[in-house]
């Protein structure tokens, strides 16, 4: 067993909490995702950091709260805001410490050649920049443009594909590859031989054909004899946006409702993870970069705030690091925040709506987020607004900092 482990980071775009099966689905089928969950851990509770595309990516890739990196909304291709060279994102942090480091997929962190995957720790890219429903639409292989008419049905082949070219180069060095699929964002496109083939239509074909080519990858580190030392994880960017289901919880993407923010997460190490584990506390995805700096023997940047916790103890089946809290933000407004059982609402942007607020729910009683207990609870309301007063005026007033970095205007 190498203490090490390689790692497969496989990330939908706008997949919902109730559309794999290990998160309790049933229309949509999902057997190569819920075998992961089988042969390792379900999360019920890991969050996003946000409810739409560039900010969650933002946060996967840094550790930080997007507001920190000045990344809080969705990037368009004209726009020149992207990830600043300043930050240190999941792949520089495995590469300084020895790994092979591939994206393939959707980057959507900024599209100027200094925002290119390959200019932030990836040796090797190939995909879009942006979202497939923004343009143009551009296939690029580096930081070169190779198709300007993408069939996009084939995506999530041409995907894998590379995947498992990148894996079978081998090497001594371990690997991290990140496979963020195109799909099942909008427009909808669809391999033949899936297609109609889904209960879930459309939408779930896609999730199929992602299934299915989720099976290649797992056949091929069988077949290589890699998967006891392989961390493969399998999650979404954020919740599910005309179609999808969250599983029942409130809200879907652009809410900060649960529905919006809670993510499917299952992972699998063999060598190190008991099958069948399941975890029930809160996590997010800035706790990705201290998780895998910790298991890959690197280091966390400490010239910077850094919002994530190694949960690598939850991860392998133990218990949960305790934390402050989770907070979640509409671009620069600080919408709610999660504590243990309790999730706090103190905005609703961008919903013009604020009545009733701010509302306090206790989701272990209510999943749904139906009731408002903040009458019932007056210590738990203070304690909760006061972290997120603090949190949010320590955001204020690094503002200025971050945007400047996302906007190229600081080193």
């Amino acid at each position: 067993m190498n203490d090490r482990p390689n790692v497969v980071l496989v990330f939908m775009d706008d997949m919902g909490y109730g559309d794999m099966g290990a998160m309790g689905g049933s229309v949509v089928k999902t057997p190569r995702m819920d075998s992961v969950a089988e042969n390792g851990i379900a999360f019920r509770h890991m969050y996003s950091a946000a409810p739409v595309c560039t900010p969650s990516r933002a946060a996967l890739m840094t550790g930080r709260y997007a507001q920190r990196v000045g990344l809080p909304r969705v990037l368009f291709p004209h726009e020149g805001e992207g990830l600043s060279s300043w930050e240190r994102t999941v792949p520089e942090v495995l590469k300084a410490s020895g790994y092979r480091t591939a994206g393939y997929g959707k980057w959507h962190l900024g599209c100027r050649p200094e925002h290119n995957p390959t200019r932030h720790g990836f040796d090797d890219f190939f995909g879009l920049l942006y979202s497939n429903d923004m343009d143009p639409v551009h296939l690029y292989d580096g930081e070169k443009p190779v198709r300007t008419e993408v069939e996009q049905a084939l995506l999530t082949k041409q995907y894998t594909d590379r995947a498992i070219e990148f894996i079978e180069r081998g090497g001594d060095e371990p690997f991290f590859v990140y496979l963020a699929h195109t799909m099942p964002h909008i427009p909808l496109h669809v391999e033949e031989g899936f297609r109609g083939t889904s209960r879930g239509g459309t939408y779930g074909d896609t999730i199929e054909c992602i299934d299915f080519h989720l099976g290649r990858l797992l056949d091929k580190l069988d077949e290589l004899g890699l998967t006891d030392d392989t961390l493969v994880i399998v999650t979404s960017d954020n919740g599910p946006w005309f179609e999808g289901s969250t599983g029942g919880l409130r809200g879907r993407k652009i809410d900060t409702w649960e529905g919006g923010i809670r993510m499917p997460f299952v992972a699998q190490w063999p060598a190190r993870i008991p099958a069948g584990s399941v975890c029930d506390e809160p996590a997010c995805f800035v706790d990705l970069l201290p998780t895998l700096a910790g298991l890959a023997g690197g280091e966390v940047p400490d010239d910077r705030p850094v919002d994530g916790i190694d949960i690598a103890s939850a991860l392998t089946g133990g218990p949960m690091p305790e934390r402050e809290a989770l907070y979640f933000f509409h671009n620069w407004t600080m919408n709610a925040l999660r504590q243990g059982r309790w999730k706090l609402h103190i905005d609703r942007n961008p919903q013009p709506d604020r009545r009733e607020l701010p509302q306090l729910f206790d989701l272990e009683a209510d999943p749904g987020e139906a009731y408002n207990v903040a009458n019932l609870e007056p210590d738990v309301m203070a304690r909760l607004t006061g972290l997120a007063t603090s949190f949010a005026a320590e955001i204020a007033a690094q503002r200025t900092e971050a945007e400047g970095r996302a906007a190229g205007r600081c080193a």
